[in-house]
């Protein structure tokens, strides 16, 4: 790989000496965070201080200049250095024993590892036992243009966006480190691996805060004005339900649509009723009875929310900024029912 240019300075200056000058701090644009991995000398550097933080004695975390070089392999002491110093201050620290990894380091090393920066396959699998929540036909596995969805193998499925697979009944994005030989190996246990994720930081943004950064989430109530969901996924819309709630994290932006019970299945009631309902763990069957539980769209003129009948009674979610859950009716069961 070719180093950037406007980096400036020469990559292959003799030196045999420890680099003393620290390279500027300031350094905060996108394009000079990314120029990093950019060389092949750089991305070594904290690939080797990243695997030092799985000993787990943190003074074991620092290495020595001279052991540093050694396990990058580069025997050019000088465009070492060179490409050492280009990194430290923003994504690593020398210390009196070595040199470590900081943060923004180790989130580039992991980003590069997940391969969410290669390219994305597609590929599906053979038909699994799990089933539609739509229409109860076998699901498939497929990964296109780096999303995993659950696809019904009958029906039009849930959602029509661009990019979708025909019979789409989820899409989580996932980078492709992530996916393995699971389509061809385990496609169900990578079904509930990816949706089970996926259950798990919605709950977190249900809860008001970005299950990647921690950020402040914005929940959004998106109702169909025009909902015509017989047959397939609505036109104006483009899913089988009548609203969706679109979560956006006011930092980083990572979000989507996603139906309002995944929001709250870890809240009473609706957690309740997933055990009713036989799920004991997060996995596709928890998102597919969330996502299909029946509801409807309520508004009395001051509020939307939606609402889902539950075996312990109708129940209202509502999203304003932040969701509060009101039980608004009781079960009409009998005890023996």
């Amino acid at each position: 790989m070719s180093d950037d240019p406007r980096l400036g300075g020469d990559a292959g200056a003799p030196s045999e000496e420890e680099p003393e000058h620290v390279v500027q701090s300031d350094r905060r644009s996108p394009e000079d965070s990314f120029a990093v991995v950019g060389n092949e000398i750089r991305l070594s550097i904290l690939r080797v201080l990243h695997e030092r933080l799985s000993v787990g004695d943190r003074s074991e975390y620092a290495l020595p200049y001279t052991e540093l070089r050694e396990a990058v392999g580069e025997e050019d002491s000088g465009k070492f250095s060179y490409h050492l110093n280009r990194l430290r201050g923003e994504f690593i620290e020398k210390r009196p024993e070595g040199y470590v990894i900081r943060y923004p380091g180790k989130e580039l090393v992991r980003t590069v590892k997940s391969g969410a920066v290669a390219p994305a396959g597609v590929a599906e699998s053979d038909p699994t036992d799990a089933a539609c929540y739509l229409c109860g036909a076998p699901v498939i596995v497929a990964y296109t243009n780096g999303y995993v969805s659950a696809r019904c193998t009958e029906c039009r499925g849930a959602l029509d966006f661009d990019f979708m697979p025909e019979g789409a009944l989820s899409s989580i994005p996932v980078p492709g480190g992530a996916i393995g030989d699971g389509i061809d190996a385990a496609p169900r246990a990578l079904l509930d691996r990816i949706h089970g994720r996926f259950c798990h930081h919605i709950r977190v943004f249900g809860d008001g805060s970005c299950a990647r950064c921690g950020g402040r989430a914005d929940l959004h109530l998106r109702v169909c004005s025009d909902h015509d969901a017989n047959g397939g996924p609505c036109d104006e819309c483009g899913t089988t339900m009548p609203a969706t709630v679109r979560v956006t994290c006011e930092v980083c932006s990572e979000g989507g649509i996603v139906p309002a019970a995944c929001l709250v299945s870890h809240r009473a009631p609706f957690r309740e009723a997933l055990a009713d309902a036989g799920v004991d763990r997060l996995g596709y069957e928890a998102f597919a009875v969330a996502a299909g539980w029946p509801m409807r769209v309520v508004d009395d003129g001051t509020e939307s929310a939606v609402e889902y009948d539950l075996p312990s009674g109708r129940v209202r979610v509502l999203i304003c900024g932040d969701i509060e859950i009101r039980e608004v009716g009781r079960s009409r069961r009998t005890p023996d029912q």
